[in-house]
């Protein structure tokens, strides 16, 4: 872990904007003094001792403090947390629950960093903990806070942002959403390159009194990267520069397709991963859970307590097996993928392009009106049960950090929005028609093949469409919102055979 400090541009801030960041750091450090005093108070129901390598630390068990200082609307443990001694969103009505959770982790942090000290220094009976300090941490979440790097000409006051949750002025207006405060940021190339380096856990905002500015602290775990081409001792400039298009779909977890030079698809650069052998187990486990449920279902006197019914528990064990299996498939598929990119690195100066299918839950639930005006489904109950435990959020992060931990560049996986990829012609580029689910078929110009590969075809072509936009400075990598220089992608200009 590693922390990047990095100056907020106060002089071009607003006095809403200053006021603003005083009032949420000053309301973050009183929760946290509030947080300290009760743990203080419950020593006895909230710490307890955990022995390592013959030492004895003191711990604070988080959910017990929850329980302490947090209501909570939903049902836990099978009741609402209505009444609680120590009532923190009372006193506290201007903040959210999951930053009274940040709140209580800074401050679990300074009491176990106060008490645990080493063999020779004894702690004193009337030893008193470091003050704390305005501090605001958050975690890394698009919910909590965002970084944006704006392109040049964009914006005269900044090029990088950061947004910060403000949720102030939430009860008043009566709305669930919070508002973000921007905060401009004076970013070097050095900060960019060292954030480029990791990946952004959390995030501190601190006001220097002597100095009269604001501090931004970004804490950074560095993925170490080395260059593949450099390991084989290779010039990825002299290699033939070729695209991976990878679409992520339903039935075949993954699908891809190598665009070369040669302007032609061989059977050698077409990849299907269906991992036939995980699948078999999956169901095999999915059988099992249904049929259990359905048992459950219908026997009416069912026992209220589920904890003495062998149904409910062997059903529960079940479950736990299903997700571990699941897991260790997401794993498995990912390791395949890895395993071509490798072996085309080897002949090939390679950029992996996958195509990320954003809202494709939510698109499956929606309704669409039918020629008779009359509500259908946009899809069955089939399709949606295999597309419910897909989360491909997961499957590209984890993907383009195993390729950055074995020494790929970031600039050689990108992630783009397959918009309107599946139903275009992978040949001329118009609209077609899908006479069975897994084929397309083009009436202008004939042309039939796998859906899946026409899809993985289109996000190649969408990446080298970008490359031949007039005033384009930048890539923008869609998932991450990185901008990679185009200066780097010059060689493969020598594809345009495909926009053809």
């Amino acid at each position: 872990m590693r922390t990047l400090r990095v100056r907020v541009k106060t002089e071009k801030l607003t006095k809403f904007k200053k006021d603003r960041m005083r009032k949420i750091t000053g309301r973050d450090t009183r929760i946290i003094e509030e947080y300290v005093k009760i743990i203080r108070k419950e020593e006895e129901k909230v710490i307890r001792k955990i022995s390592k390598q013959g030492e004895i630390r003191l711990k604070v068990h988080k959910g017990k403090l929850d329980e302490l200082t947090l209501t909570t609307t939903k049902k836990t443990n099978k009741k609402k947390r209505t009444v609680v001694p120590y009532d923190l969103k009372k006193k506290f009505p201007n903040c959210s629950h999951d930053e009274f959770q940040e709140c209580r982790d800074v401050a679990v942090q300074l009491y176990e960093q106060g008490y645990n000290k080493k063999k020779n220094r004894k702690r004193k009976k009337g030893y008193i903990l470091p003050p704390v300090k305005r501090t605001r941490k958050q975690l890394i979440n698009k919910n909590r806070f965002i970084i944006e790097h704006l392109p040049k000409g964009k914006n005269t006051l900044s090029r990088c942002w950061v947004g910060i949750r403000d949720s102030l002025d939430t009860q008043k207006r009566k709305k669930r959403t919070h508002r973000r405060l921007w905060i401009p940021l004076e970013m070097s190339e050095y900060h960019q390159k060292e954030i480029r380096k990791g990946q952004v856990k959390s995030l501190e905002l601190k006001y220097n009194s002597q100095k009269n500015s604001w501090w931004v602290n970004f804490q950074i775990t560095i993925i170490p990267q080395a260059d593949l081409y450099k390991k084989k001792k290779v010039d990825p400039s002299l290699l033939p520069p070729a695209v991976l298009g990878i679409d992520l779909g339903e039935k075949i977890p993954g699908a891809g397709v190598l665009l070369t030079s040669t302007g032609k698809i061989s059977p050698n650069h077409i990849f299907f991963w269906k991992m036939k052998e995980w699948k078999k187990r999956k169901y095999i486990y999915q059988q099992k859970i249904r049929r259990l449920q359905r048992k459950l279902a219908k026997k009416k006197n069912t026992c209220k307590d589920k904890r003495s019914n062998k149904g409910y528990q062997t059903l529960k064990k079940l479950r736990k097996r299903y997700q571990t299996l699941s897991h260790a498939y997401l794993y498995a598929f990912i390791n395949e993928l890895w395993k071509d990119i490798v072996e085309l690195t080897q002949d090939y100066n390679l950029v992996v392009v996958v195509g990320y299918p954003k809202g494709v839950h939510s698109k499956l639930r929606k309704k669409v009106m039918n020629q008779d005006y009359r509500p259908q489904n946009s899809s069955t109950r089939f399709t949606r049960k295999k597309v419910h435990p897909w989360n491909y959020y997961q499957i590209v992060t984890l993907l383009r950090r195993m390729c950055l931990l074995n020494g790929l560049e970031p600039e050689r996986i990108l992630t783009l929005q397959e918009y309107l990829t599946s139903s275009l012609c992978s040949k001329c580029g118009r609209k077609t028609i899908r006479p069975v689910r897994g084929l397309v078929y083009c009436s202008h110009c004939h042309y039939t093949l796998h859906s899946d590969l026409t899809c993985a075809i289109n996000i190649g072509k969408l990446f080298l469409r970008f490359l031949f936009r007039p005033r384009a400075s930048t890539l923008v990598d869609y998932l991450t919102g990185q901008h990679f220089s185009l200066t780097f992608y010059t060689s493969f200009r020598g594809l345009n055979q495909w926009l053809k």
